[in-house]
């Protein structure tokens, strides 16, 4: 959906769901904005109790964000827009209207229901991210608001535990562009009266409270259930936690109106928060952010059918049936799991697994000083995360059929990939953007030079290069990395691989990049 299509409407209302929060009011503010700006008769309203946050309230009155509780509409509206909520959920009030239309990230919980108007991004971080998003779509002047930057900038702040927790390269994006643009000083007024009192006892609880903790002292993990909060006090009790010295990983967790909210924390190598929070978000919503520090969310509706089809009957209690679920989650994601390392001699034998060529593919490369001198650290975004890498003269960046991002010396790219003379198409979900790595900081530093590698990109079709043996996961996988302090994580139907000329060259290769890169290579005479 793009906003643009707004305008086919006259009298529109904006809705937050019953208890808005930071990133709802930003986003119903973007819109409302946008709309005004194309002289359309728009309002911004929410049902529930009236706000009494003290960050909210600031935020509200600070940026001038004309925000309206109400209980009942006068008439109907031609369009009722529903941001950070999907329409007829039971933490949003029921107004009536001509048209529907909704724009969320979270998870859908029945497409059927959905109207056509709609925009749902359900793994980014919040949904100012997508606001944000629609309106550069539109060339919304946001450098020249800078209460809307500040407004939104804040929004994903709350939402990811002040940033500690991004989902996807937009949620990043949204950070870099923003962080400079925003009202520091407003900001900062924000974030002082995040805490109340009863959050600060509800900390204190959740740390004390031996009812809902949960240790293993076998894998160093704890499990900890608060009472509802906001996801930042969550993160306040997950950043304590990881210190005390026998836990390595902890996961704390509080009810909210629609679902689960997860805060994922970890100090040691061998597990990384952001696969973890994804781990346990499988299937019932989404999780993701650093390596460090993670978050997630798992939907109320799909909480429930999990644990019916689990253990045969509905939860009495949810919280106490998702503490259920996370605990054997934790259980299976470090009982099931194989840690490798390549080389040593406990490492498994791929020699006797199928061999695999790769299929012709017409892919995209770049050379990387056709943008960045020789020598440069540069930063690559694209949608696994953010990797660091320095340029040289012999250092091709080659992009995968997913949008995946390698990078090969000249010898390698060549010897594995031939250039076409074909214009190069990207086709998948988010094209991979670079830019130098080390950039001013402060007040008076400017927005990063992203580039888009899709914009520098040439086509080339890759040869069947060198066989690889390949194993079908069926548990858990880590290979560790010798030339780094982290590992590749392999899944249940991913492929564990090794090239065919040297086994002790060992990765993993998720399922889909598998399907749509490899085949079976013909067999020798």
């Amino acid at each position: 959906m793009k906003l643009k299509k707004l305008l086919d409407f006259n009298d529109i209302v904006i809705q937050c769901h019953n208890d808005p929060d930071a990133d709802a009011i930003a986003s119903g503010y973007g819109v409302l904005l946008y709309l005004q700006k194309h002289g359309k008769k728009a309002r911004l309203i929410y049902g529930g109790a009236p706000i009494q946050k003290a960050n909210l309230v600031l935020m509200i009155t600070e940026l001038g964000i004309p925000i309206e509780h109400v209980e009942s509409l006068d008439q109907k509206p031609d369009l009722l827009l529903t941001v950070d909520c999907q329409y007829g959920e039971k933490n949003v009030r029921q107004f009536s209207a001509v048209n529907i239309a909704v724009i969320d990230h979270h998870m859908v919980r029945d497409g059927d229901l959905l109207p056509p108007l709609k925009e749902i991004r359900s793994n980014y971080g919040a949904c100012s991210v997508i606001i944000w998003d629609l309106l550069r779509q539109e060339d919304f002047p946001l450098s020249a608001n800078r209460n809307l930057s500040t407004a939104l900038y804040y929004g994903l702040f709350m939402d990811t535990n002040r940033m500690q927790e991004l989902r996807h390269p937009v949620d990043r994006d949204l950070r870099d562009s923003l962080e400079n643009m925003c009202d520091r000083g407003k900001l900062f007024r924000f974030q002082n009266c995040n805490l109340s009192l009863n959050e600060l006892r509800l900390t204190g609880q959740a740390l004390s409270g031996y009812d809902y903790c949960e240790y293993s002292p076998g894998h160093g993990f704890a499990i900890v259930g608060a009472e509802e909060c906001d996801p930042n006090v969550l993160g306040i009790i997950s950043d304590m936690l990881v210190e005390v010295d026998i836990i390595d990983v902890c996961v704390v967790y509080c009810m909210q109106a629609t679902g689960v909210k997860l805060s994922v924390r970890s100090c040691v190598r061998e597990t990384k928060s952001n696969e973890l929070a994804g781990f346990l978000a499988q299937g019932l919503g989404n999780g993701g952010g650093h390596i460090r520090k993670a978050g997630g969310f798992l939907e109320k509706e799909a909480l429930s059918a999990e644990y019916c089809r689990l253990y045969g009957y509905s939860p009495t209690q949810l919280k106490m049936g998702a503490r259920r679920i996370i605990s054997a989650r934790m259980e299976q994601y470090f009982l099931n799991q194989d840690v490798i390392y390549p080389g040593r001699s406990d490492a498994p034998d791929l020699s006797c697994e199928p061999l695999y060529q790769k299929k012709r593919l017409t892919i995209g490369y770049v050379r990387a000083t056709d943008i960045y001198p020789a020598g440069t650290l540069v930063e690559v975004r694209m949608l696994e995360g953010d990797q660091s890498f320095s340029t040289e003269e012999d250092t091709y960046f080659v992009i995968g059929a997913e949008g995946e991002v390698y990078v090969n010396k000249e010898a390698v790219f060549r010897a594995n990939n031939e250039p076409v003379d074909a214009p190069y198409q990207f086709r998948g979900e988010y094209a991979p953007h670079i830019h130098k790595a080390v950039r001013m900081q402060g007040p008076d530093a400017q927005e990063p030079a992203f580039k888009s590698l899709k914009d520098y990109a040439r086509a080339c079709v890759t040869r069947p290069g060198r066989c690889i043996h390949a194993r079908r996961l069926e548990r858990i996988t880590k290979v560790v990395l010798s030339w780094s302090d982290s590992y590749l994580l392999g899944l249940p139907g991913d492929y564990l691989a090794a090239r065919e000329d040297d086994l002790t060259d060992m990765y993993i290769i998720k399922q889909n990049i598998f399907e749509k890169t490899y085949e079976p290579a013909p067999l020798a005479d």
